[in-house]
């Protein structure tokens, strides 16, 4: 099994480590960060507001969840989507709150 990270991350999504963080607060998601970096995966689990995923750039990454992993992941949802790509989304949705 990989090992969780803890990144700093914008303040929409909180990184989660270890394994005695079983309790998912209201209002958001965990999502699993997969990147396959020469064949070995790094894993990284996030907790990301629910109320952010209708955010155009969020829709896309679960696209590309749906197109790599399918509908039918059991678990966590785990989005093909290194760190900091995923910082770069994250901050996309803000900036575009931010211009409504």
């Amino acid at each position: 099994m990989a090992t969780w990270t803890k990144k700093a991350l914008p303040s929409c999504v909180s990184s989660v480590t270890g394994d005695d963080d079983k309790r998912i607060p209201k209002g958001y998601l965990p999502i699993v960060l997969v990147r396959d970096d020469q064949g070995v995966d790094e894993e990284t689990r996030v907790l990301v507001r629910v109320k952010d995923l209708k955010e155009p750039c969020m829709a896309a990454l679960l696209e590309l969840a749906e197109e790599q992993f399918g509908y039918g992941q059991q678990g966590v949802l785990r989005v093909p989507c290194d760190v900091q790509r995923f910082e770069h989304v994250v901050n996309m949705a803000r900036k575009s709150k931010a211009a409504r």
